[in-house]
């Protein structure tokens, strides 16, 4: 009756196995044991360790020899009669492995004391038993994992199949049996596994597709998804053939395509620039808008570009409003303001447009910016700007006028009261005295000055609030001309200037408010008397330009002004000229109102003048009012 005995000792070394050089066999291919008469294995070497799954470091005496009496009869003759015998040997590692038999020649070890069995795993058998292993491995892959597997011939046949799952493919299991694959899988998968076929056929080693069908559960066409992988057997006539169904990584991949589609929309939505650079820096995605407002160049927005590259370049290609002194200073900056986040920052490009640029810190070390075109609210701040310095200027121009006028005012009132009481309380005598004729002309000239005065005031009044009206009419210019300059002549010959006019009886008449082309002509001629000293000479003239306009102007050889003292005279309330130095002084409105009234007419108020030299004041009026019976 056969026994089992447990072989097990503790592993010795060469020493105490009565042998030298058992390093050198421990790394041999085959699988070798040592034993004692008995049947105890005192060492083994690494192949029959692999062979027998062993973990490493995992001492002999863990391996068993199971050992009937006639294998014990065989070992005992073989170490007596030092000769080699075949048999077929079971060892067990532990006891809960399941034993291996294995076919093995049997010596004594040479030169061992005691006797010790040197056993041999023999090739083909331990071949057969690695081939066994790895079968079974096999075997166990193929149903561990979620794929359908056909071992075909090249031309389709189906030698062998395995699934966990054949109903993913809505196919009943005895169908794969003895069919062909372009018999049994349905369209389009049995045509695309045919032409993978067909490129192994053509020397390919590995050929695979993708196809849909419906799914099994909800019937809708493309729903379930699978992909197909072949791969050719070394004899060239078969092929290993596994169809996976990858429906929910399909699906997840769309639903994943589907919220960057999404998202890559809601951020091109954005009416600012957007862009997001990973942690190293470099470019992710940015929108659409952040291309027109920020890059100017496609080619510069790409993904992977870093940073200070799309910055650098764009400095080179002169996209920022920066000196070029300046342009690495401001680089630096605007990379240190970058990598770390901070404020708002303001740019101006080439362009002149402007904008702003946020930029705030990911938690994965990103950094997530906004590109703002600001152009519009600087232009509106501009403007506001620009407008409360008018105001501001303006409040200050009426404040000027205002205690101006109160001057230009006390001073005719003085005088008109002082006349006045004279003559009322008649301290030159009895009324008969030549001297209260020449107090009461004294009152006569100060009211007209300041008569003038509040007329100029509510004409420009009335201009700024767009109330002046026009009785126009067609008008001779020679008339209006002689009329208005016969009406200076004297306040001209008081102050010893010569005042002399030509205009061409024959030029066309002129459409426009008559009394105000006489209002414009009287301010313009008082003004040269009044800049003009004694034995100077003013001339007024008119003249029909090259465009069908036609000018009327007023030159005098007075004392002149600076060019930038021009706008100075054309300002209300305001005096080119120091008080101090002026003879006869005016309200500051004479220009002003007549340029104003010119705007109304269509025309043009043009002065050129050079202090010494006298004045040109010349106004022009546009083609269409030239010749005709009404305005055009």
């Amino acid at each position: 009756m056969a026994r089992s005995e447990d072989c097990g000792l503790t592993n010795c070394g060469p020493v105490d196995c009565g042998l030298a050089g058992l390093d050198l066999l421990a790394g041999l291919a085959a699988p070798l044991w040592l034993a004692r008469p008995d049947g105890r294995v005192v060492w083994l070497n690494e192949a029959a360790r692999a062979l027998l799954d062993m973990a490493p470091g995992a001492a002999a005496r863990t391996v068993h020899l199971l050992c009937p009496d006639e294998t014990i009869q065989a070992l005992t003759g073989a170490l007596t009669a030092g000769r080699r015998i075949d048999r077929t040997l079971t060892f067990q590692h532990g006891r809960a492995a399941a034993p291996l038999e294995i076919d093995a020649r049997i010596a004594r070890a040479p030169h061992s004391d005691p006797p010790l069995l040197l056993i041999e795993g023999t090739a083909d058998r331990v071949a057969r038993q690695e081939v066994l292993r790895l079968t079974e491995q096999l075997v166990a892959l193929t149903y561990a994992f979620p794929d359908l597997r056909f071992e075909l011939r090249l031309d389709g046949t189906i030698l062998d199949f395995a699934a966990s799952s054949p109903s993913d493919l809505n196919i009943p299991a005895e169908r794969f049996l003895n069919g062909r694959v372009q018999d049994v899988l349905p369209e389009p998968a049995a045509g695309l596994v045919m032409a993978a076929l067909d490129s192994l056929r053509a020397g390919e080693t590995v050929a695979g597709a993708d196809f849909t069908l419906p799914d099994p559960e909800s019937g809708v066409e493309g729903d379930a998804a699978f992909e197909v992988r072949l791969v050719a057997l070394m004899d060239g006539q078969r092929a290993v053939c596994s169809v996976r169904n990858v429906t929910a990584r399909a699906r997840a991949e769309h639903a994943a395509r589907q919220a960057h589609a999404l998202l890559l929309d809601a951020i091109d939505s954005v009416t600012e620039g957007f862009v997001l650079y990973d942690a190293q820096d470099r470019l992710v995605v940015c929108n659409q808008r952040y291309r027109d407002l920020f890059i100017g160049d496609p080619d510069l927005a790409q993904p992977g570009t870093s940073f200070e590259s799309v910055l650098r370049e764009g400095a080179r290609r002169g996209l920022y409003r920066v000196p070029p002194e300046g342009l690495e200073a401001w680089i630096q900056e605007r990379l240190a303001l970058h990598r770390t986040g901070g404020p708002p920052a303001e740019v101006q490009l080439r362009d002149g447009r402007w904008l702003r640029i946020e930029e705030r810190r990911t938690s994965g070390g990103g950094t997530v910016g906004v590109r703002t075109d600001i152009t519009d609210l600087k232009q509106r701040t501009l403007e506001l700007a620009t407008a409360r310095d008018l105001a501001e200027s303006a409040n200050q121009r009426k404040s000027d006028y205002v205690h101006h006028l109160s001057h230009e005012l006390r001073t005719p009132l003085t005088a008109v009261l002082g006349f006045a009481e004279i003559l009322r309380d008649q301290l030159m005598g009895p009324p008969d005295n030549p001297r209260y004729r020449e107090a009461a002309g004294q009152i006569v000239t100060a009211g007209d000055y300041m008569l003038e005065l509040i007329n100029n005031l509510l004409d420009l009044a009335r201009i700024e609030a767009g109330r002046m009206e026009l009785y126009e009419e067609p008008c001779n210019l020679s008339l209006l001309v002689d009329a208005t300059a016969a009406m200076m002549a004297e306040r001209a010959a008081r102050g010893s200037v010569s005042l002399n006019w030509d205009v061409p009886p024959e030029l066309p008449c002129l459409f426009g408010d008559p009394s105000l082309i006489r209002q414009m002509l009287t301010n313009l001629i008082g003004n040269a008397v009044k800049f003009t000293p004694a034995g100077g000479r003013i001339a007024v003239e008119a003249a029909l330009e090259s465009d069908g306009g036609l000018t009327l102007s007023v030159r005098d050889t007075g004392r002149g002004m600076a060019t930038d003292k021009i706008p100075l005279a054309l300002a209300a309330f305001c005096q080119a000229h120091d008080r101090m130095t002026v003879p006869e002084h005016g309200s500051g409105l004479g220009l002003p109102l007549t340029c104003a009234l010119m705007s109304l007419h269509g025309g043009r108020l043009s002065i050129d003048s050079a202090p010494g030299e006298g004045t040109c004041v010349r106004l022009l009026f546009p083609a269409a009012r030239v010749g005709v019976d009404e305005a055009a």
